[in-house]
């Protein structure tokens, strides 16, 4: 992969450098944007959602190491801080986006949230049937529409409550289409969920143990993890491997760290300790993935 045709999106900047009326941790992706990201860069990561609509051509896509093709009518949802590699695309490729923080994604009663998140870690890209695509771009129209006001005391809670529609709706599709994300369980403990997801973004990178998520959360690790489980069909230790996992992956494409550098940056005991949970969840070596 050429680094040099990477780019590192970022939440707080889109939002500063964005329209004026930009919806704080909510940003609606224009031309523009699509274009630079689609065909101007050959890999990108970002530390937010990415909901996507194909709308036209189509692209070879890498998503954290696995091969997908997105073509018009695809349904694209990407996890924060994934690799995404653009390999290969047409010149009518176009997408429409909506790209929102896990803070936001995080505000919403479950099993949206869990549904969004495992679906994008299992499968992020969905083929629609020319039906529910119709009805997915008529949501995205009508945000974009209530996006785009210059004025209105609840213009954010707006824009957020159609967000949370539009997302009601894809859950439904995939549930209804028996997707893996129709397994979840239903909601129960929601706040102590979220409080989980939100200690683990920010730590994963240092605290792999399970006794440490459930210290801070006052609660024993079996009990944690066992409600964890049952809310999002992953265990707690789950979560944090493919999160770890994903963030191997991206700093090994996109850096020219080596493996002791990364080990020690994410706080492994030892380079050898990271090649083998590396090897273990991905059936190579940490080389052997840079060099694919």
């Amino acid at each position: 992969m050429d680094r040099d045709k990477y780019l590192r999106l970022d939440m707080t900047d889109l939002f500063e450098r964005g329209d004026r009326n930009a919806v704080r941790h909510f940003y609606l992706s224009g031309r523009d944007f699509d274009t630079k990201v689609l065909r101007g860069v050959h890999s990108f990561s970002f530390n937010g959602f990415f909901i996507s609509l194909c709308i036209s051509g189509s692209c070879s896509a890498r998503i954290s190491g696995r091969n997908y093709r997105i073509s018009a009518g695809s349904l694209i949802i990407f996890y924060p801080d994934q690799l995404i590699e653009i390999q290969s695309s047409s010149p009518d490729l176009a997408w429409k986006s909506i790209i929102v923080s896990l803070d936001v994604i995080l505000e919403f009663p479950s099993p949206v949230d869990i549904d969004i998140m495992t679906t994008a870690l299992r499968k992020p890209v969905t083929m629609l049937d020319d039906g529910r695509m119709a009805r997915l771009l008529e949501y995205y129209e009508f945000i974009g529409k209530q996006y785009s006001r210059e004025a209105g005391a609840y213009r954010e809670e707006i824009s957020k409550t159609l967000l949370y529609a539009l997302l009601l709706e894809i859950c439904d599709m995939l549930r209804s289409a028996g997707d893996d994300a129709a397994d979840i369980a239903k909601p129960r403990q929601e706040k102590l969920t979220d409080d989980f997801f939100r200690l683990m973004a920010k730590h994963f990178r240092t605290e792999h143990n399970v006794d440490f998520y459930a210290a801070k959360l006052h609660r024993t690790p079996k009990y944690l993890s066992g409600a964890i489980k049952r809310i999002s069909g992953r265990s707690v230790a789950e979560w944090i491997s493919s999160t770890l996992v994903n963030e191997i992956k991206m700093q090994l494409k996109v850096t020219d760290k080596t493996v002791l550098e990364i080990s020690e940056e994410l706080n492994f005991s030892s380079p050898s300790v990271m090649v083998q949970f590396f090897r273990h969840h991905t059936g190579i070596t940490p080389l052997q993935y840079r060099k694919a």
